[in-house]
């Protein structure tokens, strides 16, 4: 039946929220009036995991935001490892004017992996909280990175998310912390989340029934507790480029749960 569940799924990962995750949510309410400035805890919050110290830091609706600013200011070509996010679009190859867009876990396979350090780099944290704690060593040639609780607490449709730069963007500063112009709900639902929850709190709750739904059927659990990966040819069309298919395990864990 959860194989069946599975291949009739499509490639996209789509999360769930957790019973807890909806009870915080639930008590933020719309902010019609305020115009209070922006301040974020996040970059502590996501510590355990990786030290973004000294960036500077904007509110984005989601990570897809701050990939399409980000993706619309870029003089220099985009590349990517094949199978990485399908959102973003490649502008060239490796040269010597070029930047390399990664998602680690890896948009691949859910893995962690390491950062390269010869080419400049855009980090894509999306599945950063739905894994155990295991530190990314963050090498100076990253520039841009970009992090939501989209994927790993499941709140897509309220569209959080953060856009780190280690050089201060002129214009976000003037809108964010000038104007106060930002997503003020989405702001305080996000900033609710990450102070009533650690940054592996997701992992924790699901990680057993992860390990389970893999060993049922016979899936690789990826160190991002919703995903898991097969060489089985049976999940064919969740190929992502390499030998390995990418298996969103959400449909079935909330089963479980």
């Amino acid at each position: 039946m959860y194989k069946e569940k599975i291949l009739s799924q499509s490639l996209a990962v789509r999360t769930n929220v957790l019973l807890d995750v909806r009870k915080v949510v639930d008590t933020v309410r719309p902010d019609y009036d305020s115009v209070t400035p922006y301040k974020t805890n996040v970059i502590e919050w996501l510590k355990p995991i990786i030290d973004l110290t000294g960036f500077s830091v904007y509110p984005t609706n989601g990570i897809t935001e701050g990939l399409n600013w980000w993706m619309a200011h870029e003089r220099r070509a985009v590349y990517m490892d094949l199978g990485d996010y399908q959102w973003v679009q490649e502008t060239g190859n490796q040269y010597e004017d070029s930047i390399k867009y990664v998602s680690i876990p890896s948009a691949i396979d859910g893995n962690f992996r390491e950062i390269p350090n010869h080419v400049p780099i855009a980090l894509d944290l999306a599945y950063v909280g739905s894994t155990q704690v295991q530190k990314i060593n963050l090498p100076n040639n990253v520039e841009h990175a970009f992090f939501s609780l989209s994927k790993s607490f499941g709140i897509r449709n309220i569209r959080t998310g953060w856009y780190f730069t280690r050089t201060p963007n002129l214009r976000l500063e003037a809108l964010t912390h000038n104007a106060k112009y930002y997503n003020y709900y989405a702001h305080n639902v996000g900033e609710s989340v990450i102070s009533n929850f650690e940054v592996d709190f997701i992992h924790n709750q699901l990680y057993n029934k992860q390990k389970t739904i893999c060993n049922r059927l016979d899936l690789t659990p990826s160190d991002s507790v919703w995903l898991a990966t097969t060489q089985d040819n049976d999940y064919i069309k969740f190929m992502r480029g390499n030998k390995d298919a990418r298996i969103c395990l959400a449909g079935v864990i909330d089963e479980e749960t």
